[in-house]
């Protein structure tokens, strides 16, 4: 009586078969790795845009704090 009662209804497999290639990863080619020069040009102006925005409301606090303060 060393018998186990198995109440999984679980199906055993008889073998682990994969359906993936042998070759799972490549690297990129150094085209595909290349940032399009229409992406830097973009990011550079949305970069320089935020920052003269930046710049010019500081400035205008600066001056408004200035006038309120010295009087103007």
């Amino acid at each position: 009586m060393k018998q186990t009662a198995s109440h999984s209804q679980t199906p055993t497999f008889v073998k682990n078969e994969s359906n993936t290639k042998p070759v799972l990863y490549q690297h990129p080619t150094p085209a595909e790795m290349r940032t399009p020069r229409l992406a830097i040009i973009k990011a550079n102006a949305i970069e320089a845009f935020i920052f003269f925005v930046l710049v010019l409301l500081g400035w205008l606090g600066i001056s408004l704090f200035v006038s309120l303060v010295f009087g103007g």
